[in-house]
């Protein structure tokens, strides 16, 4: 990767001297962001841009060319990629687009590209994209124009849409936050997401890595790269419904992933996510300050009002306002002029006119081994108070380096003021204190996630296959998927709690079951032509006698043949019906990004209705199961202290892991799901399940 950031020439190829000439912006904002390296233009005529030679061919260029760029007819790209192979380029950015985000039929010029750069061992950044930018090099590859109006800093972006990319440069320029690196990667052809992420992770000059994303097509991959990575990284996955699908689909080919499985597994790689536009530049605040690494805070404002809001935000993100010491509180009442402050957090020091008290009870805050970070609200008159904030700002700095927690200094001033000083300062400085709190949550979250990840890491391993596979090749063998009693069948073997039953086909079998196991009972059709039992009226449920059974048996066997449904596995699975409890859903299915997800939510009308589900990747540890259950947001209806409503949380527990392990080993199943798992104070029942094969 290193060469598309820091190659010592760049070939820029489909240049004019015209001013209308695309690929001549590559060359003018390369020079405009000062590039020390080589620059060379290839087009049709010979002549020069801003100083650069233009050749008419690419044989004719230099030996040792790092890097080309091409902006060309889509038609053309192919060839040109042959021709640079043979003068040895291996690394080459593709602007052009046109390609299948246009039009499908387009794959041939895709799959053309690929085959000669396997040919000649050659990397690809695009097609249509803008290519890369590096702060640290002048290295700025766009066809659009660029100024180079950013500071540079320590965030890398990486980009599925260079227009996107505008947006962003724009955010972190308000914010007052340096750029480090961007790459737009288009259709990802060759060069996609993770490994990007790789080099970012492990380059020194990153310190933050963005994403803007429109589908994950590498979500195992990435997932790996991210897990135990130090440096934050934040997406913004776009590509979330139906409408935005389309438009994303026509202009970089991305497909939909299901939204909750990216927000699952973005949670379990303790990568950030963000929801809107606007607030990258919160997210990207928070992590240029020593991280939360406890809830407890002091805010310290010098406004009543502000000190009210910033103690409703902070409880509304689950922060802490513990007592002051009495330390602090002692120093503080020499420098109270009319006594009519309260000692509290959080505290209102609008009786305080010297910035050095304020400079003193930030410090003693950060002194206190219990407090994790201080909110500092400001809120001053520019041509009053601008000199004393600028004096104030080193000192903020210096105190945070010096003990490793974060300040949330929220300047409240005129929009001119705050620019100016995010302009002058690296600190980051928040425009509110709801703001600043939302961040300093962020921080302390992601703090939390990842201590929590690393100390039970286990990764995104694959297990190898069991006992179970016989069961699932009889039915592969006849192409279809298993049938109700194949389906309970393997979970027997697998340890799960699946109440009593058997698979009849004649009125005799379910006799003598209900002999051996007692009434009541349930008789269920099975049939490959039923998927749904009920649109059939293929169930009979609470069934007391032998007479029952025989007459329950006769009707559903006339359904059967009158449905067209008989064929030489058709029968009944007869069950014991087992009493009434709390019932759950669980399952399993393989995402086509990010591989095998487990499912977990409460039965009827909390998953039907409210999507109340949670879902995590597979595998499953116990802590990651626990995590699952305490996700759905109707579970605490299940920890009442009277019988009916408690329930077996560890048989849940058990038989998430089990449902992992099942889904992680066998490659056949694609998806399995339980519903219900009927659950009591003490065990549990499966009594109805579906296995879909591969």
């Amino acid at each position: 990767m290193k060469h598309f950031f820091y190659p010592r020439s760049v070939a820029v190829i489909g240049v004019s001297e015209k001013e209308s000439n695309l690929a001549r912006n590559i060359v003018k904002n390369c020079l405009e962001f000062g590039f020390k390296g080589d620059i060379f233009g290839v087009g049709k005529k010979a002549g020069r841009i801003l100083g650069i030679p233009i050749f008419t061919s690419i044989e004719s260029l230099p030996e040792g060319i790092d890097l080309a760029v091409i902006l060309t007819p889509a038609e053309t790209i192919a060839g040109i990629m042959t021709e640079l192979g043979k003068i040895g380029v291996q690394w080459i950015i593709i602007e052009t687009g046109g390609f299948s985000e246009f039009d499908p039929r387009r794959q041939k010029l895709e799959a053309e590209i690929l085959k000669v750069a396997r040919r000649y061992n050659q990397r690809l950044i695009g097609p249509n994209c803008l290519g890369v930018i590096n702060m640290e090099t002048g290295l700025c590859t766009p066809f659009a124009p660029y100024r180079r109006d950013m500071r540079t800093g320590g965030v890398s972006i990486i980009s599925q849409s260079g227009g996107m990319g505008r947006t962003f440069f724009s955010i972190l320029e308000s914010e007052g936050i340096g750029l480090n690196k961007f790459v737009s990667v288009g259709n990802k052809l060759d060069v996609g997401e993770a490994e990007l992420l790789r080099y970012f992770l492990a380059d020194s000059a990153t310190g933050i890595v963005f994403l803007y994303l429109e589908d994950l097509r590498e979500g195992r991959d990435f997932l790996a790269a991210a897990y135990n990575s130090d440096k934050p990284i934040l997406v913004y996955k776009a590509n979330r419904g139906r409408m935005g699908s389309s438009i994303a689909l026509s202009h970089t080919k991305a497909l939909a992933t299901d939204d909750h499985v990216v927000e699952a597994a973005l949670d379990e790689a303790g990568i950030i996510r963000i929801g809107k536009t606007y607030e990258l530049g919160k997210a990207l605040k928070a992590f240029h300050m020593p991280a939360l690494k406890g809830p407890n805070l002091i805010v310290i404002s010098r406004s009543g009002g502000h000190a009210v809001v910033a103690a409703d935000a902070c409880e509304m993100e689950g922060l802490c306002l513990p007592p002051l010491a009495s330390e602090l509180k002692g120093k503080l009442k020499k420098h109270l002029r009319a006594n009519v402050i309260r000692l509290q957090n959080p505290l209102d020091m609008g009786d305080v006119y010297d910035f050095d008290v304020f400079l003193m009870a930030i410090e003693e805050a950060m002194e206190q081994e219990s407090i994790h970070g201080v909110l500092f609200v400001l809120v001053y008159p520019e041509f009053v108070n601008a000199q004393h904030v600028r004096r104030m700002i080193p000192y903020l700095e210096q105190f945070m380096r010096r003990y490793q927690k974060p300040i949330a200094a929220t300047f409240i001033s005129s929009p001119g003021e705050q620019k100016k000083l995010r302009e002058e300062f690296s600190l980051p400085i928040f425009s509110s204190s709801e703001e600043a709190v939302e961040a300093l949550a962020i921080s302390y979250h992601h703090h939390r996630l990842k201590k929590i990840r690393k100390a039970v890491s286990t990764g995104f391993q694959v297990y190898p296959s069991s006992h179970i596979e016989e069961t699932l090749k009889k039915p592969s063998r006849r192409q279809r998927n298993l049938l109700l009693h194949e389906s309970l069948e393997v979970l027997v073997m697998n340890g799960f709690p699946v109440a009593p039953y058997k698979f009849v086909q004649n009125v005799t079998q379910a006799v003598n079951f209900a002999r051996d196991f007692g009434f009541p009972v349930v008789l269920k059709m099975v049939s490959r032509e039923i998927l749904h039992k009920s649109k059939h009226d293929g169930v009979r449920l609470d069934i007391n006698t032998f007479s029952g059974i025989r007459r329950a048996f006769l009707e559903m066997k006339r359904k059967i043949v009158d449905q067209g449904l008989e064929d030489q596995e058709w029968g009944l699975v007869i069950q014991k019906m087992v009493p009434a409890g709390q019932e759950v859903i669980l399952g399993a299915r393989r995402d086509p990004n990010f591989g095998p997800v487990v499912v977990f939510g409460l039965g009827g009308i909390f998953t039907e209705v409210f999507k109340d589900v949670a879902i995590r990747l597979a595998p499953l540890d116990e802590l990651r199961a626990r995590e699952m259950i305490k996700q759905v947001k109707s579970i605490p209806a299940f920890t009442g202290t009277d019988k009916k409503g408690r329930v077996d949380f560890k048989l849940i527990e058990e038989c998430l892991l089990k449902v992992s392990d099942l889904i992680m080993t066998q490659e056949k199943i694609a998806e399995l799901d339980i519903n219900p798992l009927i659950l009591y104070p003490h065990g549990g029942h499966i009594v109805d399940a579906r296995i879909i094969l591969r």
